[in-house]
């Protein structure tokens, strides 16, 4: 099984949208994205996004470019609350035990992050199937994923607009091929924004 999880592109730039669509260049990097996926995943067989409309817009352009139906997932939503400040922490860099402490909040991270786990044991059926799966969402929500797969909840990874966390699982192993992997951009299509 393949689980590749697509950043979406870049919304728009309305901070009185709470839910903005695409930008121009967001559409773009999604086109491109679509072409490289045609080109280099040819497999695909399943298309999820979460409900943010600058995901569904995204899922809506790779799917005409993949051959897979797409479908919205509500259960991916992304977080209300800025998630960075919500991950455990690291007492040293090199501690590699689990001694790490929590912030002193209402263990939210612990509840978003269960909620996340729930959600992929739902999509990943038949985990040993030769099926590829798209999952267009917001970087918190594939980060968290991430994390779930390295049993690593003190990293903070950060992606940029349509770029992918590309894993395999194979055998009993999670074989990671790439975090914020972007082939199909060049440099000046890079966009980060804000996450929260």
């Amino acid at each position: 099984m393949r689980l590749i999880l697509i950043r979406h592109g870049q919304p728009q730039n309305n901070p009185n949208d709470e839910n903005p669509g695409l930008s121009e260049l967001g559409k773009q990097q999604a086109e491109l994205l679509g072409q490289w996926l045609r080109a280099y995943e040819p497999g695909i067989t399943s298309l999820r996004s979460s409900p943010a409309r600058a995901s569904r817009e995204t899922a809506s352009i790779l799917s005409r470019s993949v051959d897979a139906l797409m479908s919205v997932d509500d259960d991916l939503r992304d977080t209300d609350r800025p998630l960075l400040m919500e991950l455990p922490r690291l007492v040293h860099p090199s501690d590699i035990g689990p001694h790490y402490y929590i912030l002193p909040h209402d263990n939210y991270y612990q509840r978003f992050a269960e909620q996340t786990r729930r959600v992929m044991n739902r999509l990943i059926d038949n985990p040993s199937s030769l099926r590829t799966m798209l999952i267009v969402c917001e970087p918190n929500v594939a980060a968290t994923l991430l994390r779930m797969v390295f049993r690593c909840h003190h990293l903070h990874i950060w992606m940029h607009h349509t770029a992918m966390h590309y894993l395999t699982w194979q055998d009993g192993l999670w074989d990671l091929r790439g975090v914020n992997y972007a082939p199909h951009l060049t440099h000046d299509m890079l966009t980060m924004g804000r996450t929260r």
